[in-house]
């Protein structure tokens, strides 16, 4: 069984979290294992710091070849590195670990063994990958039979299955956490989970996990963001957003009260989001003489760059950015972390839906007009 690695997704990004408020353990975690084919160097234990990480202690080797290394820090993400030549993300809690070098070894895979998280997240997507893995492959071999055939309809067509077995996966994902107990490799689950969609487990979540492990930046953040994401949950105004258009001149998004307005986050350097553009731009044209309007937010780095972008895909809505990549206001108070990335705003500002791809945008605006219309 092909075994998951813990990916820490630092600053702004998700990654997994426990259950223990100051010390991994009264006595301490044993980090021990053998070490074969050493280069010259050190091994280290780094803290994980908001940008970087920190060495904060030396691990020795024994004669024979062994070290075993008594660990008494505060429970949670740390990195162990090998020579420089392998490294690990840590998760140190409450279990023993075990771990073994080789610098024969290319594929630098440390294999840790002994912890409870790790077991949980490698069988967390074990289940996922047996029971979505083959649908998930069926689908794409479907969109890209239908998107060489030159068949739109078809390629349409898997790409709708695709967002519904999405949508049936996230369900499937919240079972499985729920389930589960609460520890450190929480945090590493939920990140797989939709913040829109499994907004009340996930924020409940994060919650739990900022009082079991206080003044952990990682774990913070994640509860901040959710805060952005609740301000921005359907039903609610949308938050306000005033940048300059490519003329200087700054739009606030309260400007366009009275219409229905998608508020688009794209760059001109995101592939997606250049591939969805033309179902917003055949959105705008069917629906602008009764009110329907665009309002993009770029998170591009250079004028030129989002000038061409809109020339390019015919954006003649209205365009705005400071210019500032995810660094943007706009982006920070959305919580948007990844584009493209699109709310759906009715005439008071309330928002409708999130993230409509394809044809589900005029979907939903079809459904928005009829009803305006009784």
């Amino acid at each position: 069984m092909k075994r998951v690695l813990f990916i820490i997704l630092l600053a702004g990004f998700y990654t997994s979290c426990s259950n223990s408020n100051s010390q991994s353990k009264e006595k301490g975690i044993t980090l021990s294992g053998k070490v074969a084919n050493a280069p010259a160097g050190i091994i280290t234990i780094n803290k994980m710091l908001r940008e970087s990480t920190e060495p904060i202690d030396t691990i020795y080797v024994n004669d024979d070849n062994t070290f075993s290394y008594n660990f008494t820090g505060e429970a949670g993400f740390y990195r162990i590195n090998f020579y420089n030549a392998q490294a690990s993300t840590l998760i140190l809690d409450k279990d023993d670990l075990v771990l073994n070098f080789d610098g024969a070894n290319t594929k630098g895979n440390l294999d840790p063994q002994g912890s409870r998280e790790l077991k949980m997240i490698e069988e967390f997507y074990t289940k996922l990958n047996d029971e979505f893995g083959p649908k998930e492959q069926v689908i794409n071999n479907d969109f890209v039979a239908a998107n060489n055939a030159g068949d739109k309809a078809k390629a349409e067509k898997a790409r709708e299955d695709y967002m519904d077995l999405l949508k049936e996966k996230q369900k499937y994902s919240a079972e499985l956490i729920r389930a589960y107990p609460v520890n450190l490799g929480t945090y590493q689950l939920i990140s797989s989970l939709d913040k829109d969609q499994q907004l009340e487990l996930k924020d409940s979540l994060a919650n739990v996990l900022n009082e079991m492990y206080p003044g952990r930046f990682y774990i913070e953040t994640l509860v901040e963001t959710m805060k952005k994401v609740r301000a921005t949950a359907i039903g609610a105004t949308a938050p306000e957003i005033s940048l300059p258009n490519p003329k200087g001149e700054v739009v606030p998004l309260s400007s366009l009260r009275g219409n229905v307005v998608l508020v688009d986050f794209w760059a001109q350097w995101c592939r997606p989001c250049r591939l969805e553009n033309p179902n917003v731009v055949r959105a705008f044209n069917k629906y602008k003489d009764k009110g329907f309007t665009v309002y993009s937010v770029s998170l591009d780095k250079t004028k030129d760059k989002w000038l061409q972008g809109i020339e390019e895909d015919g954006l003649t809505w209205t365009n705005v950015s400071d210019l500032q990549y995810f660094n943007s206001v706009a982006a920070q108070t959305y919580a948007v972390q990844a584009i493209p990335f699109s709310i759906l705003l009715d005439r008071e500002g309330k928002i409708l839906a999130k993230n409509l791809r394809g044809n589900a945008l005029e979907k939903e605006l079809d459904k928005f007009f009829e009803a305006e219309s009784l």
